[in-house]
């Protein structure tokens, strides 16, 4: 029932936005040009697309993956914004500017989720959100005796000096700006390869001698390197938000709706502190177990590629489910009896040869053995290995003959039995209701599948930030 009334007001909240639309074409004469049909992917086009795409950019900051878990301040702002209009959230990590603006543009993506400046300039080629910060922009230079010739004290002292910035940036802007400003010469250095915390490294470790960044960058990465000077602004106060496309008023209707409360709001003060202000946040770009320093996901990343190969998936995949299972902890037993790394039952675990004392290896070896004996028994059941995985994780989960109930149902009533998503995996979230559970075709009784379908989702979702943020 409540899936119902949820669905019933996504659904009443997209007719109402279509109506608007019309009475804006039809009564306010908006004309749309034929180059821009692409850059009119609005609000009802994302609902019925299913889900809202985001562009991130790695860093210690917004994105990355820290002991097997996603995380970063715009990707947890994401995550709340998705969960207000109720779609699924994608990211896509993208660093370079020119291929964002792309795949924004070509309505690839609808958010670019990072803290741009708002300039004049910059609203012919898209729209601002409301003003997420606001922001100074710093110059980042090493520490240095007053006296040092390379230290810079006023604006004055850039006079003949070579700032390196992340190409199309606002810094770049600035930087051309304040040239006229002192009446000399500031050179720039474009660094289009670079990220902005890759150049503050850069400045640390004497590399190179300048660059700028938001003030709260800054300060974040001053805390990260004791020996760079955040002392001197650049800029006057700017305000950053995100950017989306041109001409996608519904869009930045509901965006700038939600973002006038929610930047106002305890949670994000709380993410806010959480990845500018905490101590804990310096431990955890310090950690050889972040995206930000390596590729390490866990202590036993090693065995993991091992046994993935043997089932032939992605080993981010495998990481990413033992995850889900045990957040990669051996000791964890469930209320039901699971054990291990896996959590495998101990019946299932019998039959691979593993029980509650057996080592981490050997249960992931019998795991994956399970998983291989699970997808052997679907091969002809879901043709397409990509889409095969999602139902060998139910299976895991709950068992072979749920699922075959599940897909027995979705055929009877018209779906695609070889497909996961809305197809079979209705059927097995709804197993309990009395229409299908006394169905003659439905022969290993009732389910609540509310807690597999959520895994299969959290899994698959957590594999793809590992393929944003962990090398294969």
């Amino acid at each position: 029932m409540k899936r119902f009334f949820l669905c019933t007001r996504i659904y009443f909240i997209f007719f109402i936005l279509v109506f608007f639309l019309v009475w804006l074409k039809y009564f306010l004469k908006i004309e749309l040009k034929a180059d821009e049909v692409k850059k009119n992917f609005d609000i009802e086009k994302i609902f019925k697309r299913g889900k809202i795409i985001a562009i991130l950019d790695k860093n210690s900051i917004d994105y990355y993956v820290y002991k097997g878990r996603p995380m970063g301040f715009q990707l947890e702002m994401l995550r709340k914004f998705s969960e207000y209009i109720h779609l699924p959230l994608e990211i896509i990590a993208e660093g370079k500017y020119s291929n964002a603006i792309e795949l924004l543009n070509t309505a690839r993506c609808d958010i670019i989720a990072s803290n741009f400046t708002i300039l004049k300039e910059r609203r012919k080629h898209f729209t601002f959100t409301h003003p997420i910060f606001v922001t100074k922009q710093i110059l980042i230079q090493q520490k240095r005796n007053t006296s040092d010739s390379l230290f810079i004290k006023s604006v004055l002292d850039l006079r003949g000096k070579t700032i390196s910035v992340k190409t199309n940036s606002s810094f770049h802007s600035r930087l051309i700006n304040l040239s006229d400003e002192i009446g000399d010469t500031i050179f720039i250095d474009n660094s289009p390869e670079y990220t902005c915390e890759e150049l503050i490294k850069k400045v640390s470790e004497g590399d190179i001698l300048y660059t700028i960044a938001n003030e709260q960058l800054a300060r974040r990465n001053a805390t990260y390197y004791s020996n760079i000077d955040i002392s001197m602004p650049v800029s006057l106060e700017q305000q950053t938000a995100w950017i989306i496309r041109n001409n996608t008023p519904f869009l930045e209707i509901i965006i700038n709706a939600w973002l006038k409360k929610f930047v106002n709001s305890e949670f994000f003060k709380a993410i806010y502190y959480k990845y500018y202000e905490s101590d804990k946040q310096n431990e955890i770009f310090k950690s050889e177990y972040t995206s930000i320093n390596g590729n390490k996901i866990s202590d036993y990343d090693e065995t993991i590629k091992k046994y993935s190969a043997v089932i032939d998936w992605d080993w981010r995949l495998l990481a990413s489910l033992i995850y889900q299972e045990s957040k990669f902890n051996h000791d964890t037993v469930s209320r039901r009896g699971a054990f291990g790394l896996m959590q495998m039952m101990p019946l299932t675990a019998q039959k691979f040869d593993v029980d509650s004392s057996s080592t981490p290896e050997d249960n992931i070896r019998g795991g994956c053995m399970y998983i291989k004996w699970l997808d052997n028994q679907l091969k002809d059941r879901v043709k397409n290995p990509d889409e095969r995985i999602k139902f060998v994780l139910a299976a895991y989960n709950v068992g072979l003959g749920h699922i075959f109930d599940a897909q027995a149902l979705a055929k009877k009533h018209g779906k695609k039995y070889e497909v996961w998503d809305n197809n079979v995996e209705y059927y097995l979230l709804n197993k309990s209701k009395p229409q299908f559970i006394n169905d003659t075709l439905v022969r290993n009784g009732s389910i609540k599948g509310k807690e597999t379908c959520a895994l299969v989702r959290k899994v698959m979702e957590r594999f793809h930030h590992y393929k944003n943020l962990v090398k294969e």
